[in-house]
C-alpha cells in the first residue's frame, strides 16, 4: 500500500482539529501530531484507546480534516493486520471520514494531491476487509456503523449518514408539533 511516510515534512501541511499552519493551535495544546500517533498505532494496531483519542481530531462534528486523508491508508493497513473480529473501529472511522468529507470547504479540509492517490486506493482496498468484518460482527451498534461504512465506500453517502446517525433520527409530529423518536428506532439502533 502507498503511504505518506511518517517522517515526511508535508504532514505539517495536513491540518486537523487543533492543528493549523504547521503547529498546534493555542486553543488545544494537547492536539496530537498525527504521524506520531500513527507510528504508535503501527507498533500496536490494537491500541483502541489511542485510536479513540486520535480519530476525533481527524473527523468530527460532520467535518473531515485534511490529515484524515493521509491517515486512511494507515488505518486500512492496521485493520488488515488485525483479525476480522477486531477491525470494526478502524473501518467505522473510515466510513465517517468518507461520509463527512468536505474537501471543497477550504484548504483545512481538502485532499492534498500528495495524499489523494493513496487515500483513494486505501478506500477501495478497505471494502473486502469490511465484508470480512461484517461476517463476524455481532454487536448491533458496530454492525450499524459498519453498514454505514459499506454504504459510504460504495458512494451512497446519504444512506451512510442515516445509518451512522440512526440513533439521532427524529422529527416533529405534524399534528401536535411534539418531537417524535419512534420506540422501534430507539431499540433497533442499540
Amino acid at each position: 500500500m502507498d503511504f505518506l511516510p511518517l517522517d515526511d515534512p508535508r504532514w505539517r501541511e495536513l491540518e486537523h482539529r487543533g492543528w493549523s499552519n504547521g503547529c498546534r493551535c493555542h486553543l488545544d495544546p494537547t492536539a496530537p501530531f498525527v504521524p506520531d500517533e500513527l507510528a504508535k498505532l503501527a507498533v500496536d494496531p490494537s491500541d483502541f484507546e489511542r485510536l479513540s483519542s486520535l480519530w476525533p481530531y481527524l473527523c468530527s462534528e460532520g467535518t473531515t480534516w485534511a490529515a484524515a486523508y493521509g491517515a486512511v491508508p494507515y488505518f486500512v493497513d492496521f485493520a488488515r493486520r488485525l483479525p476480522a473480529e477486531q477491525r470494526a473501529e478502524y473501518l467505522i472511522v473510515l466510513g465517517l471520514i468518507v461520509v463527512h468529507s468536505c474537501a471543497e470547504a477550504g484548504t483545512s479540509f481538502e485532499i492534498k494531491t500528495f495524499v489523494e492517490r493513496p487515500y483513494r486506493r486505501a478506500v477501495s482496498d478497505a471494502f473486502s476487509l469490511l465484508m470480512e468484518t461484517l461476517a463476524v460482527e455481532t454487536d448491533t451498534a458496530k454492525l450499524r456503523y459498519l453498514l454505514g461504512s459499506a454504504a459510504a465506500l460504495r458512494g451512497h453517502l446519504r444512506l451512510a449518514a442515516v445509518l451512522q446517525d440512526l440513533d439521532a433520527v427524529y422529527g416533529d409530529c405534524p399534528k401536535c408539533g411534539e418531537s417524535v423518536y419512534p420506540q422501534e428506532l430507539q431499540e433497533a439502533s442499540k
